[in-house]
């Protein structure tokens, strides 16, 4: 597995090697060992890259980009305590820079050395004389390491974070498309994140290929799957379902919603995957006064599970959770309805609300709650 560098160091890398090169240096600045044994790096042949590294060091032992290519090369040859070692010569050194320290973190997250790794990548986050793109990957770091850590919540808020600041970062779409895949279980927002990723990412990677060839295709497997698995679906009758909803949207429009519920009700059973009829079965209910609260939230509950990208939807049915005391489903709603539009402040209000109510999730709160001030800052009367 090769490693990434920011752009400024990997343009110091090659400026210094073009210097030595115009200046005619010989052997001895090491220069000449550095840029083969990068080259090697990138070729992926990192046994060779290592020896020409260390050949370069003995020449200019404190050489800082020397040594964070050393430590790449250790890293990608599994020789974590000599990568550790590499990088912890290179941070002692007055040219210390970001990448040095996202290097280090990245280390120390394959070390198991969790509140290290999460250290280092808070302090480049954090500081905001850093380049956005930079202050990207950092938040990226973090997320990976909360999601190692299992905290989904605070996961996903740094990889937004870090699209928020850089929406061209491909890590940070394919972390939040497994992250979604797999702690949250929201496929759609998985698969969405997921292309975005493949559009970005121009590198032929094995992660590349894979998600190409087995992630994606498995991800629409099983959306297809979990909806032909819905009670009533093998059963579907569209052309009965559509005639009905059809009377339906007219009684609706002349104001008889009883009428109207009891049309869309029926479309809903003939067609058990119609969002139209479960929506219109929700707006129906919620026209007749007599119809209790909890009816019409379960109506707007069985719409959300039709369309995963209905923002609308979820709000409404999020506000009826919370108004029925029934906290943990109008977080499950919200979180949706996030996954769906993570730039959604009204979705966002009703998630930080909703953990809020809930025991145990007020670091969770108020993590959504610094993110949302980063979406639009709340203005004070």
């Amino acid at each position: 597995m090769k490693f990434s560098l920011s752009f400024a160091l990997k343009s110091f890398v090659i400026s210094a090697a073009a210097a030595g090169m115009l200046t005619g240096c010989g052997p001895s600045d090491g220069l000449s060992d550095l840029a083969s044994g990068k080259a090697a790096y990138e070729a992926g042949d990192f046994k060779r890259a290592e020896k020409l590294l260390a050949k370069s060091l003995e020449d200019v032992p404190g050489r800082t980009d020397t040594l964070v290519y050393m430590a790449l090369a250790k890293l990608a040859l599994a020789d974590l305590d000599g990568a550790e070692n590499a990088i912890s010569t290179a941070s002692n050194y007055p040219a210390d820079d970001v990448d040095v320290k996202l290097l280090a973190a990245q280390i120390a997250w394959h070390m198991k050395d969790y509140s290290k790794a999460e250290k280092l990548y808070k302090e480049v986050s954090d500081n905001l004389s850093n380049d956005a793109a930079i202050r990207s990957q950092a938040w990226c770091g973090r997320g990976v390491v909360a999601t190692t850590c299992d905290e989904p919540d605070m996961a996903r808020i740094a990889f937004l974070t870090a699209i928020r600041l850089d929406r061209k970062n491909a890590a940070a779409w394919y972390n939040l498309g497994i992250l979604y895949r797999d702690a949250f279980g929201y496929l759609e927002a998985a698969l969405e994140n997921l292309n975005i990723y493949v559009r970005l990412d121009t590198e032929a990677t094995p992660r590349m290929a894979k998600v190409q060839r087995t992630v994606i295709p498995g991800l629409q497997d099983s959306i297809r799957r979990a909806l032909a698995e819905r009670p009533g679906a093998s059963k579907r009758n569209s052309a009965a379902s559509a005639s009905a909803l059809s009377s339906a949207e007219s009684a609706y429009r002349k104001g008889e919603y009883k009428t109207a519920a009891s049309k869309y009700e029926e479309a809903f059973k003939l067609d058990t995957l119609s969002y139209p009829a479960a929506l219109g079965l929700a707006k129906a209910l919620e026209k007749q006064k007599q119809a209790s609260s909890s009816r019409v939230f379960e109506a707007y509950r069985a719409a959300c599970t039709l369309r995963a990208g209905a923002v609308s939807t979820y709000l409404t049915a999020g506000a009826l959770a919370a108004r029925l005391g029934r906290h943990a489903e109008a977080r499950e709603i919200y979180s949706r309805a996030v996954a769906a539009d993570a730039q959604s402040i009204d979705a966002l209000d009703g998630l930080i609300r909703a953990l809020v109510k809930l025991d145990g999730l007020k670091k969770q709160a108020a993590a959504y709650q610094r993110y949302r001030e980063m979406i639009k800052p709340i203005k004070r009367k």
